[in-house]
């Protein structure tokens, strides 16, 4: 009897995992063989679920955005959150990103290396990563501060790295009550 396969599962499965290599070797210095043989997976096997590089490097960012997304499943929504509550939130989402958020970056100044930075605006994987993170902003925090959170969220992510060292939640709420309370 031929094995069932759930071709959903698979392509998150793969989508994941190629999270992981895009954070190791980066967008430009790896090619579709690379990706498959980092994958496990045959050429034809890999294209079966994903039809390019940019199409795999679009679902990893997917993929990646819905494990930050699902640490918030047991938080209350924004509408329903107290301030307090809102700010936990905001820091579930900055812990949740911060470890692997130098990585990201470089990640992500390879790949403008590689589309330009005139495409960026416009690049549907720099479209959809910033859609989802306002869209998580917006639905845990708060939806009329999403867009200046995010700018929040993205430097204390930074200052994080400049400093070398996890920032406080004391600080992180400092930062953050202004945009909450206005």
């Amino acid at each position: 009897m031929p094995k069932l396969i759930n071709h959903d599962e698979k392509r998150k499965e793969i989508a994941l995992k190629a999270t992981e290599i895009f954070l190791e070797y980066g967008y430009k210095n790896i090619g579709m063989r690379q990706l498959c043989e980092q994958l496990g997976m045959s050429k034809s096997a890999v294209y079966h679920y994903y039809k390019s590089k940019d199409q795999l490097f679009i679902a990893a960012t997917q993929a990646i955005v819905s494990v930050d997304a699902s640490a918030l499943i047991d938080q209350p929504l924004a509408t329903k959150a107290t301030i307090d509550q809102k700010i936990e939130n905001f820091i579930v989402i900055l812990r949740q990103m911060a470890p692997r958020f130098f990585k990201e970056m470089q990640l992500v100044s390879d790949y403008i290396e590689v589309i330009g930075e005139d495409k960026v605006a416009s690049d549907p994987c720099m479209l959809l990563a910033n859609k989802k993170y306002l869209e998580l902003l917006s639905t845990y925090v708060s939806a009329d501060d999403k867009a200046s959170l995010y700018t929040l969220l993205l430097g204390l992510l930074n200052h994080q790295i400049m400093l070398g060292e996890a920032l406080e939640d004391s600080y992180i709420t400092d930062m953050l009550v202004p945009h909450l309370n206005h």
